[in-house]
């Protein structure tokens, strides 16, 4: 997980990335792992920047 200090909002959440992506949470935990797409942890949670999902999902990688 990232976290250089720099996070561009909206943040979803774990749940809401699998939702939005249409994928299951552990792919999405498998995805920050691999650095594919960008979270930060506060407070406990994991929140994922939408904009690195959009970008993620531009790519053509996830079919």
């Amino acid at each position: 997980m990232k976290n250089d200090g720099f996070v561009s909002l909206p943040l979803l959440t774990v749940s809401e990335t699998a939702k939005y992506m249409g994928i299951g949470r552990k792919v999405v935990y498998q995805l920050i792992e691999f650095g594919e797409i960008r979270a930060v942890k506060n407070k406990g949670a994991v929140l994922v920047e939408k904009t690195s999902i959009d970008a993620f999902r531009a790519s053509g990688k996830l079919t």
